[in-house]
């Protein structure tokens, strides 16, 4: 087959017992191209890859020129995260639930999937964020995120008090059960159900939302995507907190300790098929604003 993307990637759902049959049409597929295959060792496990080609998901991408998630949205999150540093595009299977990422079904595996390996995709750059642990004026931990960083109480029932920060700038202080740091492409997530703002994917911008504020008018707003957000986290009743990068978790948070968050200086390229339709897909997998 004519095509720019002759070594392909494969990264599955971990631990996942009911894909082997998407695994391997999609193999015998690729290779009835002529395309080179490689997977990461979970791939591998459901069909027959050759052992030079079975590569870890921290260094696939330096021997492909496109990667395939198969699984739902959080495999492809994963990946994301993995490849950030790289510059190859990631496009996505679907054996989800909801798939606002991976929007290829397994019935539509074969037609679609031709037509993007003959250049017939819709491409679009979306935004990752980067998220640090400050104690003692010292980063003790970092991690991307593509959907969301969330900070959120841990083992008490009682809210946490934190201090947010634009640019340096004062945002406001808060007690609530956390806060949700998101990109547009997360805003169809965590921070939708703390009812966050519906965000094209192709905006440059950050959403915060707060979780459950103890003041009525504490209401999301949406920032310059090359905001820096500092959150200050002290509390006078020596609470900690936990902080996620999408399904990630972090170290506990502790008294005197800073999040600062900023977009990364690399984005992800997603492929979808070119009759791709953002709006369309609100519709259907949330049942958003439809006629009755």
């Amino acid at each position: 087959m004519n095509t720019s993307f002759k070594n392909i990637g494969l990264i599955s759902k971990p631990d996942a017992t009911d894909i082997s049959d998407t695994v391997k049409l999609l193999c015998a597929l690729l290779t009835d191209l002529g395309l080179n295959i490689y997977a990461d060792p979970e791939t591998a496990s459901h069909v027959h890859i050759v052992s030079d080609r079975v590569i870890g998901i921290d260094s696939i991408a330096k021997h492909c020129d496109l990667i395939m998630s198969i699984g739902g949205d959080g495999t492809l999150l994963s990946a994301a995260r993995a490849l950030v540093n790289e510059n190859i595009p990631l496009l996505g299977i679907n054996l989800g639930r909801l798939g606002f990422l991976v929007d290829i079904s397994p019935e539509d595996m074969n037609t679609k999937i031709k037509d993007i390996l003959a250049g017939n995709y819709h491409a679009e750059d979306r935004v990752i964020l980067n998220a640090q642990i400050i104690r003692d004026n010292k980063v003790t931990h970092e991690q991307t995120a593509f959907n969301e960083v969330a900070l959120h109480r841990l083992n008490s029932p009682n809210l946490i008090e934190i201090e947010t920060y634009i640019n340096d700038r004062f945002l406001n202080s808060q007690r609530s059960d956390g806060l949700i740091v998101a990109t547009p492409t997360g805003s169809t997530a965590y921070a939708l159900s703390c009812s966050g703002p519906l965000m094209d994917p192709s905006l440059d911008a950050i959403v915060l939302v707060p979780i459950n504020p103890h003041t009525l008018s504490n209401r999301p707003i949406v920032v310059d995507g090359k905001s820096i957000i500092s959150i200050n986290f002290s509390q006078r009743d020596k609470h900690q907190a936990q902080l996620t990068c999408d399904n990630v978790i972090l170290p506990v948070i502790s008294e005197g300790d800073q999040i600062r968050i900023n977009q990364h200086h690399k984005k992800i390229r997603l492929l979808h098929p070119i009759d791709h339709d953002f709006f369309d897909i609100l519709r259907v997998k949330l049942n958003w604003s439809r006629t009755p």
